[in-house]
């Protein structure tokens, strides 16, 4: 009894990530199907609308999503912030390293910042036109 536990520790310990990766990864595949058949059920009911001449319902248009400009910016300070705090806490000398993060987050926020004002300057008031290269992303 004692062999059959010491066999099946090292199966099992393997088998734990394999398993959360295909399960990851069914997940991801589930979802970009149901995602296409939704996009294939629209266009077909835009099709339809079209061709008999009705105005397509609001639902029906796509919306383009509005990005948060500072999370990125907010997301490198906590990481960099993280390091730097941890790293002094724990008496590590290269504390510093966490400037990587921070620095690049501040200027990230800063240059948002920066081009909002200048566009109000200009008064073009509101957030900045969705370019196609803005669309992809």
């Amino acid at each position: 009894m004692e062999d059959m536990v010491g066999v099946f520790i090292p199966i099992v310990a393997m088998l734990i990530p394999i398993t959360a990766i295909l399960a990851g990864l069914g997940i991801a595949l589930a979802a970009l199907k149901h995602r296409a058949k939704t996009a294939e059920l629209e266009h077909q009911e835009r099709m339809l609308a079209i061709e008999k001449g009705v105005p397509l319902p609001p639902a029906a248009i796509p919306q383009t999503r509005q990005r948060n400009p500072y999370l990125a910016g907010f997301i490198l300070i906590g990481i960099g912030l993280a390091m730097m705090i941890g790293m002094g806490i724990a008496g590590d000398e290269d504390w510093a390293w966490g400037a990587i993060f921070l620095l690049p987050g501040l200027a990230i926020i800063l240059a948002h910042k920066l081009y909002t004002r200048e566009r109000e300057k200009k008064g073009l008031n509101g957030p900045a036109p969705l370019t196609q290269e803005s669309k992809l992303t």
